[in-house]
């Protein structure tokens, strides 16, 4: 056989062996939806930082702007001049917390909002009413956070408990967590607090 007719057969043998190969397909991260303590380290401020609009950089908040607007009257009144929007579907232990009512997973809206020189709190709340099935403040210590309850509502139907949130190499932060529940489920909205100053506006009811 001559040297080219050798080159040749070698040539269709790789061919073949690679056409036959298994194809390999790297893992990919889901970045649709965010695991609820993953989520809030990527709001909290890092122990060595300073508060900055950056925060909430997680990939799977869908956010209307990529920097700061003017926000709604609401947060204006209550000395937030400056907010930015989004949502995001949170997971705790890979189960999504509820869903539409197309039975589709659920949406939480997200606010950071606070002064033209930087944010002073953030908040998630559920775009409606659903069958949550966790606890935040539980999911929050599973998560490894430390949290200590500073006051626990009586109510049941609806009302709004605070706590003081760590985690290892972040700034602690206070939470307000608010529930209301009827015959259409519960909604929930979470608001952290950055300052002392912002912490001392969320009152428990």
């Amino acid at each position: 056989m001559s040297s080219k007719l050798l080159a040749i057969c070698s040539q269709c043998a790789a061919i073949f062996i690679c056409a036959n190969a298994p194809t390999v397909i790297a893992a990919q991260t889901n970045s649709s939806v965010a695991d609820f303590g993953d989520l809030v380290k990527s709001f909290l401020i890092p122990a060595s930082a300073v508060p900055s609009w950056n925060l909430g950089g997680h990939p799977a908040v869908r956010w209307e702007s990529s920097a700061p607007k003017p926000a709604r009257a609401d947060l204006v009144k209550n000395g937030l001049p400056m907010s930015r929007s989004g949502a995001v579907q949170i997971t705790v232990d890979g189960q999504v917390t509820h869903r539409s009512d197309a039975n589709q997973p659920g949406l939480w809206n997200v606010i950071l909002a606070g002064s033209s020189a930087s944010p002073l709190e953030f908040r998630f709340s559920m775009d409606r009413q659903g069958d949550i099935g966790i606890e935040q403040p539980d999911a929050l210590k599973a998560a490894g956070f430390k949290v200590k309850a500073l006051c626990k509502s009586g109510e049941i139907s609806s009302g709004t408990s605070l706590y003081e949130i760590g985690a290892a190499g972040y700034r602690p932060a206070v939470l307000a967590h608010e529930w209301s529940s009827g015959s259409a489920g519960t909604w929930v909205a979470l608001t952290f607090a950055y300052t002392k100053q912002r912490a001392a506006k969320l009152k428990c009811e």
